[in-house]
């Protein structure tokens, strides 16, 4: 079956008006690490997750968060390309298919994101959406390093795993 995907370009047109949109009317910057914390700061009492500038727990951030969710279900739901599974493609070659594998690996990328996201100041997108539309040095630098860290961890999977 061949499967109807959404062009590209209409993800990056979205992200560009809600930035737009948050920072004309909101005089901020869209940040998907904060929606995650502000997500947090619904479930747990830990100080981190409700420090003032992480949005508090049902601020835009959040909102925004959930949309993310529901916009991805919403184009999944369109295009006929949502079938839950636990196969997961050349990840299962490289891992193998035991759920507990799969679940470690992707729990310890989680903290692993999580961690990077800190050090970074920011996640990816927060980097180089954001960071780098404001003029930010700081993003630039940031950015330019996941995407070098991105391409050798790439190359050295492919040659580990031969995927």
């Amino acid at each position: 079956m061949i499967e109807n995907y959404w062009p590209f370009w209409i993800g990056g047109l979205a992200i560009a008006g809600v930035m737009i949109l948050v920072l004309v009317i909101g005089g901020q910057y869209l940040a998907v690490t904060r929606g995650y914390v502000s997500i947090c700061s619904i479930i747990t009492s830990k100080p981190y997750f409700h420090r003032a500038e992480m949005g508090g727990k049902f601020g835009f951030r959040t909102i925004f968060t959930l949309g993310l969710v529901i916009g991805g279900l919403a184009a999944a739901l369109t295009t006929g390309g949502w079938r839950p599974s636990f196969e997961l493609g050349d990840f299962d070659r490289i891992w193998g298919s035991s759920l507990a594998v799969k679940g470690a690996v992707l729990v310890f990328g989680g903290f692993l994101w999580g961690y990077g996201s800190r050090m970074a100041r920011g996640c990816t997108s927060g980097n180089a959406i954001s960071g780098m539309a404001r003029g930010s040095p700081a993003s630039f630098v940031a950015t330019c390093c996941f995407l070098i860290g991105g391409v050798i961890l790439t190359w050295i999977l492919r040659l580990i795993t031969g995927v």
